[in-house]
């Protein structure tokens, strides 16, 4: 096979699968911080000053947001399925109901954010701070949560099943009795799970 042509074939092609956003959503966004309903899936948003954003409803999907700066952001119901957002700060931020099913945000921080229905299964929260988060609802199977931050978390009604919690932070039984797992829930050896229904 001639590889100059293989070559080719594969930079003509690369630019069609890669970009999944549209250009007029991305400058809306970047000029009026807000941009609700938009379709910015796998944009470059790294170290964005997005504080504040109106994001509700937008389609995030596979966006490599790490580092940005998305504090106070209103980002309900989003889609950020499989978003980067390593060591962003989302303190404040809304994501009630958001879609964040294998998101990487580890180191993220997330203090007194609303999580409430939120889905993060499969979601890496390794490192991340969620201090006086709301987690109520939230569905958190199979998430990495090693050296997570949960002092002052709310567990209300939290779905844990298959998460491993053994080396999470600010985790006690009282927040425990609150949520629920299954005989997959990884806690530490003191601390138990009530089943979900």
């Amino acid at each position: 096979m001639n590889w100059r042509i293989f070559g080719l074939a594969v930079a003509l092609a690369w630019p069609a699968t890669a970009v999944a956003f549209e250009a007029a959503d991305l400058d809306r966004l970047m000029s009026t911080g807000s941009c609700a309903g938009c379709a910015l899936d796998k944009a470059a948003l790294r170290r964005a000053r997005l504080s504040g954003a109106r994001l509700e409803g937008a389609s995030l999907s596979g966006t490599d947001l790490s580092r940005a700066d998305l504090r106070n952001a209103d980002l309900r119901g989003a889609n950020l399925r499989g978003a980067k957002l390593t060591g962003a700060d989302l303190s404040g931020a809304d994501l009630g109901g958001a879609d964040l099913g294998r998101a990487i945000l580890d180191g993220a921080r997330l203090q007194g954010a609303k999580l409430g229905s939120a889905d993060l299964r499969g979601a890496n929260l390794n490192w991340a701070v969620l201090s006086d988060s709301d987690l109520s609802g939230a569905r958190l199977g199979a998430a990495f949560l090693n050296g997570t931050d949960l002092w002052q978390a709310a567990l209300d009604g939290t779905r844990l099943e298959q998460a491993d919690l053994r080396q999470a932070l600010g985790l006690s039984q009282a927040k425990l009795d609150r949520a629920c797992g299954d005989d997959t829930t990884r806690l530490p050896e003191e601390l138990v799970v009530r089943y979900c229904d």
